[in-house]
Parts: C-alpha cells; structure tokens; sequence
C-alpha cells in the first residue's frame, strides 16, 4: 500500500493538480470496490462536481468536494493512484477513473481489488471502518514526546506490531516500520516492555527521523504518483544482502504474519528465538 511518506507525495501532487478542478465524466470498470454511502449512483453523484481539496487522514486518502461530499479513499495493500492525460491506457488493473476539466485523468488500480472507495456526506465519515479510531498523526505536532512514552508504556505487544497498530500511532506500514527498527537498533520481536527507557527515547526519534527522511527521498525521487518508491530502503526487502553499516546478512523473519527485515548484528535479540540469526 501507499505509506506515509507515499501518500504525502500522492497528496501534493494531486492537490497541485486537482484542487479546484470540476469532474466532467466517470468511467468504472469494476465496481467492486466501490461503496456509495448514499442514495445515488456514484457516477451522477460525481459529474459536475469541484474537487475543494485533497488531504491525508492516516493511510486514507480524501477528497472534499462541493455540496458536502467526499471520496475516502483506503488503498489497503494494493491500491494505486494514477494521474495521466485523459486518452492514456491504465490496464487491467484499471478500477475507476475522474476525467477533469483541466485534460487530466485520476485512475484508481487495484490489482488485488482489496481497496475500499467511499462516497459520502462529510457526516458519514463515522460508518468507514477505523476512520475515526486513527491514533496519533505521526507528522502532527500532536506526535510528542510524552505522548509516544504514553502510547508505548504498558504495551505488552511486540515492537513492530505495536509500531503498525493504527489505533495508536498513524500510520506506518510494512516498509517504514522495518526502517525505523534498523535505524532506532531494536529487533522487531522485541516486546515493548523488554525496552529500556533510553531506548523508547531512541525509537521515537527514529520514527521522527524515518518518516521525514522517507518523505524526501519520494520526493526527491520524482516518480509518477502510481509508483512505489523504495530504492533508498536500507532492510526493508534486501533479505542475503549486507547490511549497509555493518556488512552482516539481512535477515527476515515473519511477526504476526508479516515480514519483517532485520540487521541480527545492529538490531540484536533480547530473548532466544527459534533460529540462531548469527550462524
């Protein structure tokens, strides 16, 4: 899916280029992604409609546009964004397109069809699964050093997991949680309170640190908005690789049924695990 540092760059783009624009048509093409919160079919709720902006709420994309309506757009795992001129191809991927009064085009892909797309008043935004419960928005001058130490205290979860739990901190995925566990020293099976507290110190910088270094290598990058920029990762799927500090071998292991990259010699275990990492 689009994480954080993604989905910034997505916003700026596509607010750079939409903001203000009216919808003159709407192509679907498989609908199963769609859910239309109100009494009208998505494409005449849309022609004619002004998009008044566009702005991230944790991993959901949102769309305000005139007469109180909004698209909430959840990418989940395969979602993409693509901006193009209005006669360009998307493939089968293709779920919907926007055709706007400026000669662009804003399709939605989903190979995996596991995205959801909402339309809705502004005061239905409560019916969107976990829309309202997002915790701390990690770019927000909310995100403080109290309360990341209020967040992880008495957590008896996992550190990864903990890092990807949306109710409490929004929202890192896969890429970056592995990231920022190489960067903070911290195995990704550490539970929370097997940390000491100058290491919950460290992580929370290194949350700070990652996602501002992820934002500007995406946007340095200057990638279409439908490609995953993860070039500059540095674990994060570079499984038999050396590690870029030490030279040891990547590893990966899986927690809680996902993946998870690791440097075993920078990021070291504080409990036995089933497999010796150092042989």
């Amino acid at each position: 899916m689009p994480e954080l540092p993604d989905l910034v760059y997505i916003e700026d783009e596509l607010a750079q280029q939409l903001t203000g624009r009216r919808i003159e048509s709407v192509d679907i093409k498989d609908p199963i992604v769609i859910r239309c919160l109100i009494d009208s079919a998505f494409e005449e709720q849309l022609v004619n409609r002004t998009v008044e902006a566009i702005y991230r709420h944790g991993p959901f994309l949102v769309f305000d546009l005139d007469d109180d309506l909004k698209i909430i757009i959840h990418p989940m795992l395969a979602g993409r964004f693509k901006l193009t001129a209005a006669d360009a191809a998307c493939g089968r991927d293709l779920s919907f397109k926007l055709h706007f009064d400026n000669a662009k085009t804003l399709s939605y892909l989903d190979d995996k069809r596991m995205g959801k797309v909402y339309l809705l008043r502004a005061d239905q935004a409560g019916q969107i699964p976990r829309f309202n419960n997002q915790g701390i928005d990690l770019l927000s001058t909310d995100f403080t050093r109290k309360a990341f130490i209020d967040a992880i205290e008495k957590q008896r979860k996992q550190v990864r997991v903990f890092l990807m739990d949306q109710s409490l901190l929004s929202a890192i995925g896969n890429a970056y949680a592995d990231e920022i566990l190489y960067d903070a020293g911290i195995h990704p099976k550490t539970f929370c309170y097997q940390l000491c507290d100058d290491e919950k110190q460290t992580l929370f910088k290194s949350i700070r640190k990652v996602l501002h270094w992820g934002i500007a290598e995406v946007s340095r990058a200057k990638q279409p908005i439908d490609v995953k920029v993860r070039d500059h990762m540095r674990v994060r799927n570079r499984k038999n690789q050396p590690c870029p500090q030490c030279g040891t071998t990547i590893r990966r292991a899986g927690v809680l049924g996902h993946d998870t990259f690791f440097c075993p010699k920078c990021q070291p275990a504080k409990r036995s695990q089933f497999i010796s990492w150092d042989k």
